[in-house]
Order: structure tokens, then sequence, then C-alpha cells
């Protein structure tokens, strides 16, 4: 009997210590979080959505899944979360993922995904192959288009989101135009449509939008230009009676 109360009295100390290490760990993580200085961008990428597990899901089917995210690791745990979401310096660029998948049966036809981009240009370096019709190269694209699509294909494309065309300097902020609104908007959409054709030869025609986030910001510099000004006919400038001495100049801001 003592030998039994000895293992359940260990076992007891045991557990008491993992609870208070993991309580010390997370105190400590959390205190590392707190002390340290979050980076802006890391702070927008805090509020925007995830993509939690599910939300592939393609309405009319269970075997076609779809999503586009960008990766940000932002909880500081050294893993990557997938959010629907970019805050990113105006001329700056950021990766944004697209996954396309045909799980066990059937296959996908005439399927293509759409880039609506309200304040963002779609930069592609993807070349043609057994999925992809054509290549797809491009400062500025709008539409991919796919092959037939088989059961069991996974996938991955990878483009980059910027504030314009960065061929020119002129260029890089045409994605957001003279609207100070487009800075940040939520209303980005990247949109999936085809048709799934089942096992049993039944066609479905398929639809899903994506909304991304995508948030601009910039560093705006202003001063004004020194310059000396001389007059010779100070006398003819005094009011005497008024008590006022005027002088004319100019003021020059860039």
């Amino acid at each position: 009997m003592k030998a039994g109360k000895m293992r359940i009295s260990i076992i007891g100390i045991i557990s008491v210590i993992c609870i208070i290490l993991f309580v010390t760990t997370n105190t400590i993580i959390r205190r590392n979080l707190s002390n340290k200085e979050i980076d802006p961008e890391l702070a927008r990428a805090m509020k925007y959505e995830q993509f939690e597990e599910g939300s592939e899901k393609v309405d009319g089917t269970d075997n076609v899944k779809f999503s586009a995210f960008f990766l940000r690791d932002i909880n500081d745990d050294g893993m990557a979360e997938r959010i629907k979401g970019t805050a990113k310096e105006v001329g700056k660029e950021d990766d944004l993922y697209m996954e396309l998948n045909v799980l066990t049966e059937g296959y996908l036809k005439n399927a293509n995904i759409q880039i609506q981009g309200t304040n963002f240009y779609l930069k592609t370096n993807l070349v043609k192959d057994e999925q992809l019709k054509d290549n797809y190269i491009s400062n500025h694209m709008e539409k991919i288009e796919f092959n037939d699509i088989t059961s069991g294909t996974q996938k991955l494309l990878m483009a980059k989101v910027r504030s314009g065309d960065y061929t020119y300097p002129s260029t890089t902020a045409d994605a957001i135009g003279d609207n100070i609104n487009n800075y940040s908007r939520n209303d980005n959409k990247i949109i999936l449509t085809g048709t799934y054709v089942g096992a049993d030869g039944i066609e479905k025609p398929i639809h899903k939008v994506i909304d991304l986030t995508v948030d601009w910001y910039s560093t705006m510099f202003a001063n004004i230009t020194t310059k000396s000004q001389y007059y010779k006919d100070i006398q003819s400038r005094i009011d005497d009676k008024n008590n006022i001495f005027t002088v004319e100049f100019q003021i020059e801001t860039q």
C-alpha cells in the first residue's frame, strides 16, 4: 500500500511541476511579446481575418478546394498563419498564394481565377504547364486560365501584390491612383469559377469569391526653402503715421 501511495504522490508532484512550467512559459512568452516593439506591419496583420480550417471549401462539391492568402507569423511562434490581408509600404511587395485542389474523384474544367484588385496590381511569372493554359507573365495580371485539372492535383500559385507597375518610378502608385481612400481597401477579390465534373459525369458550376484587404502606407516630407531678400527702399516702406513697416516676399514649399 505504501508503494502504491508513493507512486500516486510522485505522479501528483510531476503533474504540479508540469502545470507550473506551462504557466511560467506562457507568462514569459506574453511578457516578451509585450516588451518587444511590434513592427507596424505585423500589428496591422494581427487584425486581418485568418484562413481557418475549412475555409477552402467550394460550394457545390466536396472535391474542390480553393484559397488565396498571405503568410505572416502573427503570434511569434515561428509558424506562419494564412491571413486575408497585407500591409506594405508603397513601392514594396508581398507574396500572394493561391491554392487550387481537386481531391479524390472527378475533374475541374474551364476553370479560371479572376483578380479584381481595387488598390493593387498582381505581378505574375507563371509558365505554361500541365495545368496552366498559357504563360502568365505580367505586371498587372487580371485573369489566369487552366486546362482540365484531374483528381489528386494540388496546384499552388505565387504572385506579387504591388502598389502599381514598378517598371518606372512614375507608375509605382498607379494601383492607388489619386484617391486617398485607396490606401486601404477590403474589397479586393480573387474569384474562382469553373465546372466540376463528378465521377458520375454530372457537371456542377462552381464559384468562389475571396475578399482580401490591402493596406498601403508611405512617408511624406515637406520643407520650406530659405532665401535672403534685400531692400534698398526701406524708408519708403515705413508708415510713421500708422506705425507699420511693410515688406513683400515669397515662400516656396516642396
